[in-house]
């Protein structure tokens, strides 16, 4: 399974952690890939972030940093990118498997204003003293010229058991993720589930 699921990530985009990379890929590399993340205190199935492109005047986003569901991280992850804190969207992948070295993946945000996220279903699993899960999203990317790109796919995510873990203590993060461009709307691109983690 996972080796039918690492020629999936071959044969669609690799957005290795960052739309910038996505963008690159998919040849179109004006949409860059600063994302928002809505603070939430209790997020719903199915929510949509709000989108807040980011000027000289305007307040960035209230910090968000939650790792306790697939869906919390990710959010977690694109309020990171819109607050331009790129080394705190770094960290929320997993230690030993970067998206790619830290100034490509910062630089590859510099032409987005921001970007909205809608979850579809989560599916997990457990193996091996872990937890998998796949968490299918779509995804609004604006960039500073304007230009509006809609994206689909479906991000992993791994934890090891805490209750076994050692020094240092790795939450749940980002192992990888694929996106395709959509040519629908963002609610209509969200995918009704991805294959198993």
């Amino acid at each position: 399974m996972k080796n039918r699921y690492r020629a999936l990530i071959g044969a669609t985009i690799l957005i290795s952690g960052s739309l910038p990379v996505l963008a690159q890929e998919a040849k179109t590399p004006e949409t860059g890939a600063t994302v928002e993340a809505p603070v939430a205190s209790s997020p719903a199935p199915n929510s949509e972030t709000k989108p807040a492109a980011q000027s000289e005047t305007q307040t960035p986003p209230e910090y968000l940093d939650n790792r306790s569901t697939p869906e919390t991280l990710i959010k977690s992850y694109y309020n990171a990118i819109n607050r331009q804190e790129y080394a705190r969207a770094y960290s929320y992948y997993v230690p030993d498997s970067p998206p790619q070295p830290f100034p490509q993946f910062q630089a590859g945000y510099e032409n987005t204003a921001s970007v909205t996220v809608q979850f579809g279903k989560v599916e997990g699993e457990g193996a091996a003293g872990s937890a998998y899960w796949s968490q299918p999203v779509a995804i609004k990317s604006e960039a500073k010229d304007g230009a509006i790109t809609v994206y689909y796919g479906c991000y992993r995510l791994k934890l090891a058991n805490p209750a076994i873990q050692g020094v240092p203590f790795l939450p749940l993060s980002l192992i990888d993720g694929t996106l395709q461009k959509s040519e629908k709307s963002m609610e209509d691109s969200v995918p009704e589930g991805c294959e198993a983690p």
